[in-house]
């Protein structure tokens, strides 16, 4: 009897380290056999893999791939009969950290309220902190863009001469060394209008002093 093909086991998403092969591994019933090919996100072919017998209706697939970045893949079992059995699975290639936007050094005035903004990407999606002449300051707002990018922002809310400093942003993900940005803030007082210490006084003086 034709059976149209099912998968009974599917790829996983899987984080794998720069370099290192990945077998991609399948299993699917169907009668007949069915044919099986994996593609990337572009549409194109990848590799051509190993099917093996496992019974009369299941088959075993396996494919080596070395990805040298992240991506989805489709693996697509078709034998004619139905409609062809589809998955979709992730496989992410490991990245150390790096800064896609970094803050500019600033000069702020006493009483100012400013924010610390980054944007840091990599394979796990890093973690970021900041620090102030080697010293913690508390913890920012981080926010997922996307699977690999987050926002980073920290206030510095009325602003103060001692907030002042050099601010240590840093990204790590255990990946490679981690990225960092060196951010200079300088504090000013506000400038003011020029006023007597001390005034003239009105004076009456004799002719000839």
């Amino acid at each position: 009897v034709e059976r149209a093909p099912k998968f009974t086991q599917v790829p996983r998403d899987i984080t794998i380290a720069t370099g290192d092969d990945h077998e991609i591994v399948a299993l699917i019933k169907g009668v007949p056999k069915p044919s099986v090919t994996v593609t990337d996100e572009d549409g194109n072919k990848v590799g051509e893999g190993q099917i093996v017998e496992v019974d009369a209706e299941t088959v075993r697939f396996a494919l080596e791939i070395q990805p040298k970045s992240s991506g989805r893949y489709t693996i697509t079992a078709n034998n004619g009969v139905g409609r062809p059995a589809k998955h979709k699975f992730d496989v992410d290639v490991e990245r150390a950290p790096r800064f896609t936007q970094v803050p500019p050094d600033v000069t702020l005035t006493t009483g100012d309220n400013h924010t610390i903004v980054a944007v840091a990407t990599g394979v796990p999606t890093p973690n970021v902190f900041v620090l102030r002449d080697g010293a913690s300051v508390g913890d920012g707002k981080t926010v997922k863009i996307d699977k690999e990018t987050v926002r980073f922002s920290f206030n510095i809310l009325n602003v103060q001469p001692e907030d002042g400093g050099r601010y240590m942003i840093t990204a790590f993900n255990g990946v490679g060394i981690a990225a960092t940005h060196e951010v200079v803030v300088e504090v000013k007082l506000p400038e003011s209008r020029p006023k007597f210490k001390q005034a003239p006084r009105d004076v009456t003086m004799v002719a000839g002093d």
